[in-house]
């Protein structure tokens, strides 16, 4: 005789949640950045694009060495997107900031530039271009720091808002900073390589070994900024740094010689002030491993 009452049926508990391998992300961040990167120098290069000249340029080129500045962003979009499926994941570092940190990053990005021209001036390095002295100066330091607040985060958001993130939550904090310094310069050869990035009568590795040692440097501490404060910060040290050297270091600096060897991004001096305040920034604001592993601020 066969039983009217059946055994209940056990609900089976929910799966957990697989969390997606912050290695993946990384990978096809990477691999996205090369390709496009990889297209866009190209391009440019067929055409005869030079940077020093590149108002010479077809507008295409232009826009396409231009647009070279949004290929982290679209990189870590769709690194996201592969990786997660989503664009909702928190950690981007996108969060509010406070005026000190903000001015505390500003302060960091003027003093060591600054110190490396007014250094090129008082030795006779570089020739100080008096006739440049205006009143447009300070608007190097201020209002035409704002475009590069719109270049400088869409370069953050891949370089530090995914990768130094992503790299924080698996590797200690030399591994973080090494990374995500050299793949940022890395990123900046091809315009050395391929387009007329090195001065005239500067060798290519010379001015590629200090771009990556100054590039490196400014990585390191920008990752700090983001891990301690967010992306604002770095964001800000970043753009005030372009600006200073653009708008006002540029016009104030004459040639004198040995001035290519030591002045802009792929002078060394801008790289020897650069590494010097990256090790006092190290000292004062580190970061440590996590207990669990990983990557915080000191």
């Amino acid at each position: 005789m066969t039983s009217s009452l059946s055994t209940p049926a056990v609900a089976a508990a929910p799966a957990p949640a697989v969390r997606p391998s912050p290695w993946r992300e990384i990978g096809v961040f990477l691999a996205v950045v090369a390709a496009l990167l990889t297209v866009t120098t190209s391009v440019a290069a067929a055409a005869g694009a030079d940077v020093t000249r590149l108002d010479e340029a077809p507008p295409l080129v232009q826009a396409l060495l231009f647009g070279q500045a949004l290929i982290p962003l679209l990189a870590a979009v769709v690194a996201r997107l592969v990786a997660t499926g989503t664009l909702r994941r928190p950690d981007w570092g996108v969060r509010r900031t406070s005026l000190r940190s903000l001015g505390t990053a500003w302060l960091w990005a003027l003093l060591p530039t600054l110190a490396a021209g007014v250094l090129l001036w008082v030795t006779g390095l570089a020739g100080f271009a008096s006739g440049a002295v205006g009143p447009v100066l300070p608007l190097g330091l201020t209002v035409l720091v704002l475009p590069y607040v719109a270049l400088a985060l869409a370069e953050d958001v891949g370089w530090r808002g995914l990768l130094v993130q992503r790299l924080a939550q698996v590797a200690g904090p030399r591994t973080v900073v090494l990374v995500s310094g050299l793949a940022w310069s890395l990123f900046h050869w091809p315009l050395v390589l391929f387009v007329g990035g090195a001065p005239a009568g500067v060798p290519v590795v010379f001015a590629l070994a200090c771009l990556t040692l100054g590039t490196t440097s400014l990585g390191a501490v920008l990752a700090s900024m983001q891990l301690r404060w967010g992306i604002w910060p770095g964001v800000l040290a970043h753009a005030v740094l372009n600006a200073l050297l653009y708008h006002v270091l540029a016009p104030l600096t004459a040639d004198s010689g040995p001035t290519e060897w030591l002045s802009t991004e792929t002078g060394a001096m801008g790289a020897v002030t650069l590494l010097l305040a990256a090790l006092a920034w190290w000292r004062v604001a580190p970061l440590r491993r996590a207990p669990g592993g990983g990557t915080v601020a000191g």
